[in-house]
């Protein structure tokens, strides 16, 4: 058994994440730890899919538009708590696995301040919002003839993805009204990635990988509001691109042992390395239209984003292996949502819908194990990656107002997303539940 190939094979067939300055390394880390997939914040927002750039009429203003902060006038106080569910399940070559992964924490907590104006309003308003999550967990096995052994590859990996917000927004006319936003982003990330080897006899190899990081950020954003009638509401945010620095330390060893005497039992001393890496997330735009019935608010939203714009210590990302083939796309997301009021009592039933498309062309982490094992020659051709089922979520909510002052609100979000080739499947399964409260004096 050469130690060798089996070293290279693990490596190439499961993507190891240590300190390898690749542009494959640079997209999978962008995936795994989901900044391309940040989500907002707040169960009203969230009942109503997203659908809140028009709409900003409180203190989550300053994740969708911070010129609806220009619409409070009182001043608010705003918490919010959450519980969240990701289900992921991957077959290869045949074999399964059922990865269960949750959180609850604290999803935000706002303050807000209105000062009177001459034109209308003047408004201040700061808070911290978790906006996305990199809890990961996976295990991904197969048996390969070529080795005479099974490997597996598994990952243990959390962290949380917190922004602070800091927010003003101010009336220029009775119609418009402007906001902008400058945002702090943080977080601290902690995983362990092991690829094992068991062959026939007591052939045995391990590669484990222990890392601890963090990452900070910086970005801004302006909004504008327009009051197009008394039931007629549009909105626009504008996103600047988003400068993160991804700075730690990990730690790597070896060990195995081998039947053919030539190589015997081995080992290494744990390898100590410090990551430093630069991310340049490109421009958003979103826009939205909200329409306000006696009884039934309607809103939509679209945002769009070049993703192919993103940068990994200053270099676009592309394929390695087909340069002139993109990794990232540009997208095109969609919210939409509804609020019921009903009547003689002052509670609002919320539904909505999001489509969050795949940031990727195909060339995600499940794709590049097979476009690399084509390299090796253990394929004869590149087995095509696609989306089977679209990243979709169906959301649902229920809030009111007690004694005029304390607003409480909760939410339901539920979705899927599937994808797979002819040797590789996953599918991930997603619940969010959210609750909100703030108070006006």
């Amino acid at each position: 058994m050469n130690i060798k190939k089996i070293l290279i094979c693990a490596v190439m067939l499961f993507i190891n994440t240590a300190p390898a300055r690749s542009q494959i390394i640079g997209t999978l880390q962008a995936d795994r730890l989901n900044l391309l997939n940040t989500y907002e914040s707040g169960a009203r927002p969230a009942s109503l899919g997203g659908a809140f750039t028009a709409i900003s009429d409180d203190a989550f203003a300053l994740i969708y538009n911070p010129a609806g902060l220009t619409q409070i006038k009182k001043k608010e106080l705003s918490f919010g708590i959450h519980y969240a569910a990701n289900d992921r399940s991957n077959n290869y070559l045949g074999y399964n696995s059922l990865i269960p992964n949750s959180s609850t924490g604290i999803s935000h907590l706002a303050t807000v301040h209105p000062f009177p104006t001459y034109r209308g309003s003047l408004v201040l308003g700061f808070g911290i919002f978790r906006v996305g999550d990199s809890n990961l967990e996976y295990s991904k096995s197969a048996y390969l003839s070529d080795l005479l052994g099974t490997i597996r590859n598994t990952l243990n990996q959390t962290g949380t993805i917190y922004q602070y917000r800091f927010g003003a927004g101010i009336d220029i006319s009775p119609k418009v009204a402007i906001g902008a936003n400058l945002i702090v982003w943080d977080e601290s990330l902690q995983f362990i990635e092991e690829i094992s080897y068991e062959g026939t006899g007591d052939s045995t190899y391990i590669f484990s990988d222990d890392v601890s990081a963090g990452l900070d950020g910086l970005s801004m954003e302006i909004g504008f509001l327009f009051r197009l009638s008394r039931q007629l509401r549009a909105g626009l945010k504008i996103s600047s691109p988003v400068w993160l620095s991804y700075e730690g330390d990990g730690i790597e060893y070896y060990d195995g042992s081998f039947i053919d005497p030539a190589e015997g039992t081995w080992t290494t001393d744990p390898y100590y390395y410090y990551i430093k890496d630069e991310y340049t997330l490109p421009m958003k735009f979103r826009g939205g239209i909200s329409y306000q019935l006696k009884n039934l608010l309607i809103s939509a939203d679209a945002e769009y984003c070049d993703y192919t714009q993103t940068k990994y210590n200053g270099l676009n990302l592309y394929n390695e292996i087909n340069p002139g083939k993109p990794v990232l796309k540009e997208t095109v997301d969609f919210n939409m949502g509804a609020e019921l009021t009903l009547p003689f009592y002052p509670i609002k039933l919320r539904a909505g819908y999001s489509y969050i498309p795949s940031r990727f062309v195909g060339l995600e982490e499940i794709a590049y194990v097979e476009e690399t094992l084509e390299t090796m020659g253990i394929y004869s051709e590149w087995y095509p990656f696609g989306i089977t089922k679209k990243r979709e979520f169906y959301s649902f909510g229920i809030g009111g107002l007690i004694d005029q002052v304390l607003k409480v609100d909760l939410n339901i979000i539920v979705g899927n997303f599937e994808r797979e080739s002819v040797h590789l499947s996953e599918s991930t399964e997603t619940t969010r539940i959210s609750f909100s409260t703030a108070y006006r004096f």
